[in-house]
C-alpha cells in the first residue's frame, strides 16, 4: 500500500486505511502506515506525539506566517454495513466519521507539498488520534515541541452528510458545539420484590434525575444548550443483576450536554451536579457522578472563514454560511482554542448516509475537493507561485 509520490493513489490509500480500522488511542498500524506513506515521499515526520499523533513541516526557511492543517484517523466501536471490497476487516469498528478520508485528504496535500514547497514561512501537517473520545488534541499540544510552535493559522474540515457534493458549509464564531458525556449512578439497598418497603428502590430517583436532565436547558434561556438523555436502567446492583424476584436498589442514566459555548457547558455541569446531589439527599441514596469525552466548542476567526470562502468561491464551490453552529463536537477545537484558525466542513451529499451510521463510507471524490482547496489556502498564505494541479 505503501507507494512512491508519483505513483500514489489517495483513493486506494484511504480504502486501505478504511479496512483496518482503529479505535481512539489503538491506531498504531494506522499511525505507522501514515508514516511509512510519507517517508515514502522523502520526509521526515514527527511521531508519536500525544500518542500516536504525527507531524510533518515544510520550512521555508524565508520568513512568513506558519499554517497548520489538521486531519484524524480513529475510527468508531460501530459494526459496518457495506458490500464493498474494501469494508472493515475488523469486527465491530469501522470508519463511520470519515477520519479515513480526511487524512487520505491530508496526504494529497503533503504530496503537492513535496513538489510545489511553500516559498514563504512553515505549513505544518498533522495526524490526529483520538478526536472521537475528544483527548487527541489535547495529548499533542501537551508535546512542548508542538505547544512551542508559533501558529498563524489553523485550518481543518469534516465531512457533512445531507448538504450537495463539495458544498462548503463554515461559519464564523462557534462552529460545533461544546459537549459533555455525564454518567450518573444511584446507589439504594436490593429488597424483595414482594416486600419493596424493606429496600430502597432509587426508581422514583431516576425518574427525577432524567427529569432534571431534561428540563436543564431551560435554565439557560438566552443561549443554545441542549440535553440528551441516552441510557437509563435499574438493577438489582451495580453489576447488573436483575430479576421479577427481586426490588432494584441501583439505577444508572448516561446523558449528553450540548452548548454552543464552553462556559454555559460548565454551568450546565455545575448545575446538574447540584440538583442532582440534592435529589439523592433528599432520597437518602448514595450518588457517583462522572463526566466522559469533554470537548470545548469549536470557535472560529472571522478573517479565517473568510480566507476559505474566498478560496472556495476561487475554486467554484458553492458556499453555505449558515447561522446556527453543529450540534455535534469536534477535538480541532483544542487547536483553535491555543491558535486562530477555521474549522469548516464540505458536503457529502443529500442524500448520503449520515456519520456514526453503519451504512456510511466517506465519498472519494471529496479527497480531490478537500486537498484542492487546502492547497489553495497555502499559496494564498505562502506565495507559493508555482501551479496549483493537484495531481
Amino acid at each position: 500500500m505503501i507507494t512512491p509520490i508519483d505513483s500514489f493513489d489517495p483513493i486506494n490509500f484511504r480504502h486501505f486505511l478504511h479496512q483496518y480500522p482503529e479505535l481512539s488511542h489503538h491506531e498504531r498500524q494506522t499511525a505507522a502506515l501514515i508514516c511509512q506513506q510519507l517517508r515514502q515521499f522523502g520526509l521526515a515526520p514527527k511521531t508519536d506525539l500525544g500518542g500516536h499523533g504525527i507531524v510533518v513541516k515544510f520550512d521555508s526557511n524565508n520568513p512568513g506566517e506558519t499554517s497548520l492543517f489538521r486531519a484524524d484517523f480513529d475510527a468508531l466501536p460501530i459494526h459496518e454495513q457495506a458490500c464493498h471490497h474494501y469494508a472493515s476487516c475488523h469486527s465491530g469498528i469501522m470508519h463511520a466519521c470519515g477520519h479515513d478520508g480526511h487524512t487520505a485528504s491530508l496526504m494529497m496535500v503533503a504530496k503537492y507539498l513535496c513538489l510545489h514547497p511553500p516559498i514563504t514561512g512553515k505549513v505544518l501537517l498533522l495526524f490526529q488520534p483520538a478526536e472521537e473520545t475528544g483527548t487527541g488534541a489535547a495529548a499533542m499540544l501537551q508535546e512542548p515541541w508542538l505547544a512551542q510552535q508559533h501558529i498563524d493559522n489553523v485550518f481543518a474540515y469534516h465531512n457533512l452528510p445531507g448538504y450537495p457534493l463539495n458544498t462548503l458549509v463554515i461559519k464564523p464564531n462557534t462552529f460545533a458545539c461544546a459537549s459533555t458525556g455525564v454518567t450518573i449512578e444511584l446507589f439504594g439497598k436490593t429488597s424483595h420484590a414482594a416486600k419493596p418497603e424493606d429496600g430502597l428502590a432509587p426508581t422514583l430517583a431516576m425518574t427525577e434525575a432524567i427529569k432534571l436532565i431534561q428540563h436543564l436547558p431551560e435554565q439557560f434561556p438566552d443561549v443554545f444548550t441542549l440535553t440528551t438523555v441516552v441510557h437509563a436502567s435499574l438493577a438489582a446492583t451495580a453489576q447488573g443483576e436483575t430479576g421479577f424476584g427481586t426490588a432494584p436498589g441501583y439505577a444508572k442514566v448516561l446523558a449528553t450536554l450540548r452548548s454552543d459555548n464552553s462556559h454555559t457547558l460548565f454551568a450546565m455541569k455545575s448545575l446538574i451536579e447540584q440538583q442532582i446531589a440534592a435529589l439523592c439527599q433528599q432520597e437518602q441514596l448514595g450518588l457517583e457522578v462522572s463526566w466522559q469525552e469533554w470537548f470545548n466548542a469549536a470557535v472560529n476567526s472571522q478573517p479565517h472563514c473568510q480566507q476559505v470562502i474566498r478560496q472556495a468561491r476561487l475554486l467554484a464551490l458553492p458556499v453555505n454560511i449558515i447561522e446556527e453552529p453543529m450540534r455535534w463536537s469536534e477535538d480541532v477545537a483544542e487547536f483553535l482554542a491555543k491558535w486562530p484558525g477555521a474549522l469548516f466542513c464540505l458536503g457529502s451529499g443529500e442524500q448520503h448516509p449520515q456519520l456514526h451510521n453503519p451504512d456510511y463510507d466517506f465519498p472519494d471524490e471529496l479527497i480531490a475537493t478537500a486537498s484542492q482547496l487546502f492547497c489553495a489556502l497555502i499559496k494564498d498564505k505562502h506565495s507559493n507561485v508555482s501551479e496549483m494541479a493537484v495531481d
